[in-house]
C-alpha cells in the first residue's frame, strides 16, 4: 500500500506511513485512477510565467520538442477533480485542486502528474509542490527565472543540457525533503538562493558553466553535500554552527575559502559558494 500523502510503499495493513507519519486509511479496494490530458499553448504576450501548484501527489517533468508549452496526462482518484488552468496575460497558473468534498479519493490513491514543457520561447517557471516523490529534468528548457517552492518528500532535480536562456535567479526553499540537484552549471544561473529547513541536500554543479555565478546556502538542522568538478574554478565560504565540515581531496584552503585547483589559477568563469549550515553537517568534495 502507498501513502496518500508522499507516496511512499509501506507495509498492507500498516496505520501509519513509515515515511512521513501520515494516517493510512485502511480496508479500501485499489481505487478508480481517471487520467486527463493536460495541453497548454504559449500565450501571445511577451513576458511569460508557468505557475505549477500541486499538493501531496508524484510529480515528474521533462523537456520536449513540441510547440505547446504545457502537454502530459494527470491521473487522480474518482472523487476528485481535475486541474484548474487559469490564464492571465502572460502568466498561467495550473493548479492541483480538491476540497473537503475530495478527501475520500485523496485518501485512497495518489495523484499522479506526467508533463512535457516546451523549448520555443524563455519564460519564468514557478514550482510550488507539497509533500511528493518527484522527478524533475529541466535540461535545455530556456527558463529565465526558476522559484521552487517544496514541501516534504523525495524530490530529484537534473539539468541534463544547458540552458540557452541566462537565469537570472534560482530561488529554492524547502521544508523536510530529501533533495538531489544534478547538472546545476547547466542551469545557467547568475544567483542560486537555497533557504532549507530539516532536510538532505545534494547539489551537484557538474555540467557546463557558461558564466560566473554566485550561490548562497542557508540552511538547518541539515545535512548538505556539494560536488563540484575537480576542473571547475570554484570558491567555497563554509560556517558551521554546531556541525561538522567533511572536506574531501581537491581542495585547498586560503584566505579563509577552500578552492579547487582551477580557482586557485584565476581561471574564468567562477563559481563562489557561501554555504551556512546550523544543527548539521556540510560535505565538499570533487568529482
Amino acid at each position: 500500500m502507498f501513502c496518500w500523502k508522499c507516496g511512499a510503499e509501506n507495509k498492507e495493513g500498516s496505520n501509519y506511513c513509515s515515511k512521513c507519519g501520515a494516517y493510512l486509511s485502511s480496508g479500501r479496494t485499489k481505487p478508480e485512477m481517471v487520467a486527463s490530458q493536460i495541453s497548454v499553448a504559449y500565450p501571445e504576450a511577451e513576458d511569460l510565467h508557468l505557475k505549477i501548484r500541486a499538493g501531496g501527489c508524484r510529480f515528474k517533468i521533462k523537456p520536449g520538442d513540441g510547440m505547446e508549452w504545457v502537454s502530459g496526462t494527470y491521473e487522480y482518484p474518482s472523487g476528485m477533480r481535475a486541474t484548474k488552468i487559469d490564464r492571465k496575460g502572460g502568466t498561467v497558473k495550473l493548479t492541483q485542486e480538491h476540497d473537503v468534498g475530495d478527501l475520500g479519493g485523496y485518501f485512497s490513491g495518489v495523484p499522479r502528474f506526467d508533463l512535457t514543457l516546451g523549448k520555443t520561447r524563455p519564460y519564468m517557471l514557478t514550482l510550488e509542490i507539497g509533500a511528493s516523490d518527484s522527478d524533475f529534468d529541466l535540461g535545455g528548457l530556456p527558463i529565465n527565472h526558476l522559484v521552487i517552492k517544496q514541501g516534504a518528500g523525495k524530490v530529484d532535480f537534473d539539468f541534463s543540457a544547458p540552458n540557452p536562456q541566462a537565469m537570472t535567479s534560482l530561488d529554492l526553499s524547502s521544508g523536510a525533503v530529501n533533495m538531489e540537484m544534478k547538472n546545476l552549471a547547466n542551469a545557467n544561473f547568475s544567483d542560486m538562493i537555497v533557504d532549507g529547513g530539516a532536510a538532505s541536500y545534494k547539489f551537484d554543479f557538474g555540467g557546463t558553466l557558461q558564466r560566473s555565478a554566485q550561490v548562497k546556502i542557508n540552511a538547518g538542522v541539515s545535512s548538505v553535500e556539494i560536488r563540484v568538478p575537480s576542473s571547475t574554478s570554484a570558491r567555497i565560504v563554509s560556517k558551521t554552527t554546531l556541525g561538522g565540515l567533511d572536506i574531501g581531496d581537491g581542495f585547498t584552503k586560503k584566505e579563509g575559502a577552500f578552492s579547487t585547483e582551477a580557482a586557485l589559477a584565476r581561471r574564468d568563469p567562477t563559481l563562489a559558494i557561501f554555504a551556512s549550515v546550523t544543527l548539521g553537517s556540510l560535505i565538499l568534495r570533487t568529482k
